[in-house]
């Protein structure tokens, strides 16, 4: 069934909001990767041209449900300094005050074992955390320096959050931060 409604809607909040609910049912159930930005669109009973609209495209409208639902790209953004720069001992604090969030910390460690098993949903996830976090690091640091960043913070947070190797996860956080920056110079 296609949309006939053309235009801005009456109410482009609610538009905008109808296409991330749906999305995010999509991404719960594990499907949206082979779910179009038509499809989402007659779910949420708009226009499919609102995904651009508000989104800029179907990867966007995906980045900001996964974003919401996860927010490492929210961590990248807080880490940059005044002149833009990420900045490492920002970049650790952030990724333990979400991981610790007792409301994010659950849902990244979800996300997480999702990727990590190869879910319906991993493809989804993999695609965001390449261009909110991965793309970042490489492009602020340099290939080589940017793997070695990548493989510090990803062996850190399954190490302790995920696996819960007991020497990581007995840390407390002052002790799990310092530890974390140390591996990151």
């Amino acid at each position: 069934m296609v949309n006939s409604r053309r235009g801005r809607p009456a109410s482009a909040g609610l538009a905008r909001q109808s296409l991330i609910d749906a999305a995010r049912r999509h991404l719960e159930a594990g499907d949206l990767a082979e779910v179009s930005s038509r499809a989402l669109a007659d779910e949420a009973g708009v226009s499919h041209t609102l995904v651009n609209y508000h989104f800029g495209s179907r990867d966007g409208l995906v980045a900001a449900v996964i974003g919401a639902w996860v927010a490492p790209h929210d961590v990248v953004a807080l880490a940059r300094d005044e002149s833009g720069r990420i900045d490492l001992r920002r970049l650790a604090q952030g990724i333990l005050a979400a991981w610790e969030d007792p409301r994010i910390g659950p849902r990244l460690r979800e996300a997480a074992g999702s990727y990590a098993a190869g879910d319906r949903a991993s493809d989804t996830v993999g695609a965001y955390i390449d261009s909110a976090v991965i793309k970042p690091l490489i492009e602020e640091f340099g290939l080589a320096r940017g793997r070695r960043l990548l493989t510090v913070i990803v062996g850190f947070l399954f190490g302790r959050y995920v696996l819960r190797i007991a020497p990581l996860a007995a840390l407390n956080r002052d002790e799990a931060a310092a530890h974390l920056m140390s591996l990151l110079r």
